[in-house]
Order: structure tokens, then C-alpha cells, then sequence
């Protein structure tokens, strides 16, 4: 026989059993995300520094050790790019066929970004700095003297950021 109470009842606890669940799943912070979003985020990642925000590039910006994180937004609100710049480690490059960069890829995000990455398609190479398109996101990964750095933009913006790069080589732009 129909009882409404019952079924009022399996709703609820139905609804707080999905609300649990996800609230214990953690948030990723990604591109096309809010900005507070990726902040609450930040502070999750114990190998992470704190991050400052800087008015002038709406860019959120920290440095933990050798390790620096950037935070690139559309006027302080959702974000458009992140970065990860690992100085003085000569043995991490952020190459798809390198276990201790996807390994750190993992470790800050998770291992569908991880794999998004060490499985996406060289699109371009200008001067160093690679292009890769995945099915998640776009990535850009660069090596020099200094360090190596790993950037995640949207797959849409990936063709602005290759023009920008050769525009930028061709001008000598600073970046």
C-alpha cells in the first residue's frame, strides 16, 4: 500500500546520504572555476603555498620551497589558467613520459588530470614551450635553465595561447 510518509522519508535520507557523499569528495580546482572555489581548494593541498592576489594581473600567486603556483582570473572571479613552476629540481620536467611530473600532476590535482595529460596530443612546439591538447584540458609544459613549468588552460583557449606565444616570440613580448 502507497505510504507518503515512507516514501518522504527514503528522500530524505536519500538526499542527505548524496549530500554526504558530496561533501566528502574534494573540490578540484580547474580552470572555469570560481576563483573561491580554487582558493578553499588551495588550502586543502598541503604541498601548495598560500596564495596572494595581485590587482594588477588578477593573477593569485604563491611560493612553497621550489615550487610556485599561479593562479591566472577574469577579474579576481573565475579562473582562466593555473600554473606550476619547479625551480632548482633538474630531474622533474613536465614531459608526458615523466613519472616524477605526473606523479606531482597527481599529487596536486588528481589522477584523471594526471592522465588527461601523460595521454594528450602534441598539437606544437615553439621555441621550448610544448602545446598539448587533451580531452579534459589544454596543457602547456616548458623547461629551462631555471626550472620547468606546467600551465592547464580550457582545450577552447589553447589556439589563443599558441597565437599569443608566436606573437610574443616574434615581438619579444614579455611574458
Amino acid at each position: 500500500m502507497f505510504n507518503p510518509n515512507k516514501i518522504k522519508r527514503l528522500t530524505l535520507v536519500t538526499l542527505s546520504a548524496i549530500a554526504a557523499i558530496l561533501a566528502t569528495i574534494p573540490a578540484q580546482a580547474l580552470p572555469g572555476q570560481s576563483s573561491n572555489t580554487v582558493l578553499k581548494w588551495v588550502k586543502s593541498r598541503p604541498q601548495l603555498p598560500t596564495l596572494e592576489y595581485g590587482d594588477e594581473t588578477s593573477t593569485y600567486f604563491g611560493t612553497k620551497g621550489n615550487l610556485r603556483f599561479f593562479v591566472g582570473t577574469a577579474f579576481g572571479k573565475n579562473v582562466t589558467q593555473e600554473s606550476i613552476e619547479v625551480s632548482d629540481d633538474r630531474n622533474l620536467k613536465f614531459a608526458k613520459k615523466s613519472t616524477k611530473a605526473i606523479k606531482l600532476i597527481q599529487d596536486i590535482y588528481d589522477v584523471s588530470i594526471a592522465n588527461d595529460f601523460k595521454n594528450s596530443r602534441l598539437v606544437t612546439k615553439i621555441r621550448g614551450q610544448h602545446f598539448y591538447q587533451g580531452q579534459k584540458f589544454a596543457y602547456t609544459a616548458s623547461d629551462d635553465s631555471g626550472g620547468s613549468s606546467f600551465q592547464i588552460i580550457p582545450v577552447k583557449k589553447l589556439q589563443d595561447e599558441i597565437k599569443s606565444t608566436k606573437f610574443c616570440q616574434t615581438n619579444q613580448c614579455d611574458v
